[in-house]
């Protein structure tokens, strides 16, 4: 590895280089509820904190009551970090983070916020480049590791955005390591990946054994998750049921007047049935990767979504080789749709205001051109599953 170090030190040099700049106004939540747990004793109750102040409070006033809309392992990893690095952490830049982000880059205190904030995707991270090393044989190792340093996916949604769906990808991969080791684990690792989103646990009878029995224990394990705090109020109203659980019936061709088939339904089922019956037609890394793309491609997903499937593109990457044109193009079509999205996902990271959307509206439609992107994407995904049919994959051996 001496001799990868000059690239290791590289993607680093990216990482911290980006991380200072950038800010997403959604960043704001997990480091409240960091806050709330760490600092004010909130454990068991930080869902419910902000419908408990007075109706003129400021962060009532400026969040709602429902401002943590996610399961608790999203808030308690920001916890841990946040009690054991407050006392580094500049506290006019935190507060104001807080209170008035908008005045937040003029703080000195800023970059250094930045950096203290975003490490613990810098570590979950590492933890991905360090299960890759270990699932890549020595042959695919320099493709596979280059792949992931420089992926521009986790790079945009770690330290960019700011978003901690990089825990996912890092539960998703753990998933893989023992499904071939104890297998046992691998639905427990993707139980604890849903602690942080939901959808994750659609990937559970995908998985190399019995498909009941590996669904039954990621849903107990997510499930253990979630108990100590069924008695929120706040967090049964706005965290226990996914709130945008209603994207995957988005996509839909009408049967009547007030009746579809969903296109995610149809797929999955398809899927779930292919895989009950023919567990051997595709590798542990395409059965995987085979909902999430389908997710991806007839739902109009948040960009850092797209984080969960990128240890599995790495894996595709650097041992299917006929694989690697497509992944690359696949990536492509997301950073342009990215590019599409609300200035606050693109340029307003950096604090420019400018929306691509509106000024290519201009000349042209631009949800029909972002349409045939999506159309692109969509086929790409299917042609990455249809080779993985034929493809060993060596690293989950």
């Amino acid at each position: 590895m001496r001799k990868f170090a000059f690239w290791i030190v590289l993607a680093l040099v990216v990482r911290l280089v980006l991380i200072p700049v950038t800010l997403h106004p959604d960043f704001r939540a997990v480091n409240l509820a960091g806050y709330l747990i760490a600092q004010k004793g909130q454990l068991l109750s930080f869902y419910d904190y902000l419908s408990h102040q007075p109706r003129t409070g400021h962060w009532v006033n400026l969040y709602g009551d429902n401002l943590f809309i996610y399961p608790p392992p999203a808030y308690l990893i920001h916890a841990l970090f946040n009690g054991l690095l407050f006392h580094l952490y500049p506290q006019s830049a935190f507060f104001t983070l807080l209170n008035d982000i908008g005045q937040l880059r003029l703080d000195p205190g800023f970059p250094l916020l930045m950096y203290l904030l975003k490490l613990p995707y810098l570590l979950a991270d590492i933890g991905c480049f360090l299960l890759l090393k270990k699932l890549l044989p020595e042959k695919h190792l320099r493709a596979g590791l280059l792949f992931w340093l420089f992926n521009p996916v986790t790079i945009y949604s770690a330290y960019l955005v700011g978003q901690f769906d990089i825990f996912i990808a890092l539960c998703v991969l753990l998933s893989v390591y023992f499904s071939s080791r104890k297998q046992i684990l691998s639905p427990v690792m993707l139980g604890l990946g849903a602690g942080f989103k939901p959808f994750v646990l659609v990937l559970a009878p995908f998985l190399p054994g019995n498909v009941w029995k590996n669904s039954l224990i990621a849903v107990a394990a997510y499930g253990l998750t979630l108990l100590p705090y069924l008695g929120s109020p706040a967090f049964r109203q706005y965290a226990l049921f996914a709130s945008q659980s209603d994207k995957l019936l988005f996509a839909k061709i009408m049967i009547s007047g007030s009746q579809f088939l969903p296109l995610f339904i149809l797929g999955a089922v398809l899927a779930f049935w292919w895989r009950y019956f023919k567990p051997q037609s595709l590798t542990v890394i395409g059965w995987l990767s085979l909902p999430l793309l389908l997710f991806y491609s007839v739902t109009h997903f948040h960009p850092q979504w797209f984080t969960w499937i990128a240890p599995l593109l790495t894996l595709s990457f650097a041992t299917h080789k006929s694989t690697r044109l497509p992944i690359i193009i696949l990536i492509g079509l997301y950073l342009f749709t990215v590019m599409f999205f609300e200035p606050s996902l693109n340029f307003g990271l950096f604090g420019v205001n400018f929306s691509l959307f509106s000024f290519v509206n201009n000349f042209y439609s631009a949800d029909q051109l972002v349409s045939v992107i999506r159309g692109l994407f969509a086929s790409t995904a299917a042609y990455i599953i249809l080779i993985s049919r034929s493809s060993p994959h060596e690293a989950s051996r």
